[in-house]
């Protein structure tokens, strides 16, 4: 055989191989089209099939806000082990193809005239390949794939197989963006008038909704509210959209947490005090009853009250009028009264120390604010919304939150509420690197064992709970490893072959998402 057909034989024989690999990614994707509903998942499924396929160092999806700006949804690497850092790309190019609706080849960008990218030089980038994700003429966003150690990487046969693979996947990405944004407006009774009158408020909870519906009703009165609520569910907020609401908005809202204060001072606080009525008064001091006149006056907490404070609160209802400490002259004031607690009033009553009367005066309506655990449905929007927050106080970008996290977060039941679900957020921001994606190794180990726990204690037999501990472990500590086998299976005190077999057995393929 000629050296030439020895060439050709050889041609032919590495593009059979590449249409076996091509018809078999091909094959993995409509699997990956026809059972995956979730876009973050999908996403990352289709950067993990695109890296395989055509041998890519790195891949990143990127997708196009409402603003018309490009955020990173899902970044992974052709090696498991490695965290990719989806800012530390050619990210001129991937606006270019955006911008540009075509698809860019490029053997090395850095050196690359077509195109100026910085960062493709700083950051030692040599192959890249982008295609932009469209569907009706409508960009979504882009599939961007790189390699820095070889030149050259990709070819024009790549390009077009990539082509087609986006295209095929641009209409399920497509669909599924506009069911998540059908859902969130379905869910949510006249949303976006909801939206702009309580932006304060995030929700997607029916509850929370009927909620806003009461506000619109009581708001612009001048009845007393009474709040109650767990701690951490946002009764300020609630207390807040009223008075926004109100015709007193022009006036100031002032805020007492009535636990916060000794009994001593409370008085002076709320009422006021005259020069030299005591030790240590050496000038008049408004209380916050004449501060809040013509506007609204929250009382939180004020099933703390003792018994003398709530007759002086009572009487300075009934009179309408208030008088400083060490002066006998009345004060006129108009205020509303916005009251909150966490404490069941009812039983406080029957055990003597909370006055009926005064219930009943600050009881004309009454807002329950339900639990977090009994809105579940808000755990993920708050979450990326709290997340969000902190990455733009701290400067730092996110490449998307893992479906497992989403799934953790959401099956614990939040003793803390919002307030505790914000304070986490904040945490994994703070530990947060650049562009990396929210995994489950982040997220506090007190909520891992909390799940735990609970899920064991729904289990009906010791086998049961045994698998479960047994793959929550087995789970925690891939994450931790990102997935490096190896390094997982020492730290469990297992072989690598017997972490794979419990890997099969337990159905935990990466790429799926599977728990």
């Amino acid at each position: 055989m000629s050296s030439d057909n020895e060439k050709t034989f050889a041609q032919d024989e590495i593009s059979n191989l590449k249409d076996r690999a091509d018809l078999e990614t091909l094959f993995r994707l409509s699997n990956v089209l026809s059972s995956i509903t979730d876009l973050q998942t999908l996403l990352e499924n289709l950067v993990e099939l695109a890296i395989e396929n055509l041998n890519a160092e790195r891949g990143v999806a990127f997708l196009i806000d409402k603003a018309g700006g490009l955020y990173p949804t899902a970044a992974r690497s052709l090696y498991p082990e490695d965290i990719v850092d989806a800012h530390k790309i050619a990210l001129t190019v991937v606006k270019e193809v955006v911008k540009g609706k075509n698809e860019f080849l490029s053997a090395n960008v850095s050196e690359d005239t077509t195109i100026r990218s910085e960062s493709a030089v700083f950051f030692n980038i040599l192959s890249v390949l982008c295609v932009p994700i469209i569907y009706q003429e409508k960009v979504l966003g882009a599939l961007y794939l790189d390699h820095g150690k070889k030149a050259g990487a990709f070819s024009e046969r790549d390009s077009n197989f990539l082509k087609a693979f986006v295209k095929l996947s641009a209409p399920l990405i497509y669909h599924i963006i506009e069911k998540e944004t059908l859902s969130v407006s379905s869910s949510i009774v006249e949303e976006q008038r909801f939206e702009k009158e309580y932006p304060e408020i995030i929700t997607n909870s029916q509850q929370m909704i009927q909620i806003f519906e009461t506000l619109d009703l009581i708001a612009p009165s001048n009845v007393s509210v009474l709040i109650l609520g767990e701690s951490g569910t946002g009764k300020e907020l609630i207390a807040r959209a009223i008075h926004s609401k109100s015709l007193r908005r022009e006036k100031r809202f002032i805020v007492q947490n009535c636990a916060s204060i000794p009994e001593t001072l409370l008085e002076s606080e709320l009422f006021g005090y005259r020069k030299g009525s005591y030790t240590g008064a050496t000038h008049d001091k408004p209380g916050l009853f004449e501060v809040a006149d013509g506007g609204t006056l929250f009382l939180d907490e004020i099933g703390d009250l003792s018994l003398s404070s709530q007759a002086k609160i009572l009487r300075a209802l009934q009179d309408g009028e208030i008088r400083r400490i060490g002066d006998n002259t009345p004060i006129k004031v108009d205020v509303r009264i916005i009251s909150a607690t966490n404490k069941d009033l009812q039983e406080q009553i029957f055990k003597g120390l909370f006055r009926e009367d005064l219930f009943y005066r600050l009881n004309i309506v009454t807002i329950k604010v339900p639990p977090l655990r009994e809105r579940k449905e808000d755990i993920p929007l708050l979450a990326r919304h709290f997340l969000s927050t902190y990455c733009q106080k701290f400067g730092k970008h996110y490449a998307g939150i893992e479906q497992s996290v989403v799934e953790l977060l959401t099956d614990y039941n939040w003793p803390g509420n919002v307030r505790q679900l914000k304070n986490e957020m904040e945490r994994i921001a703070i530990l947060l690197k650049e562009g990396e994606i929210v995994t489950p190794s982040k997220i506090s180990e007190v909520i891992h064992q909390n799940v735990l726990m609970k899920t064991s204690a729904d289990s009906k037999t010791l086998k049961d709970v045994l698998d479960q501990i047994q793959e929550r472990m087995v789970i925690e500590t891939l994450s931790k490893h990102k997935w490096n086998k190896t390094k997982a299976a020492d730290e469990l005190g297992i072989t690598r072959r017997g972490l794979l077999k419990m890997i099969e057995r337990m159905g935990l393929d990466r790429r799926k998402k599977k728990r």
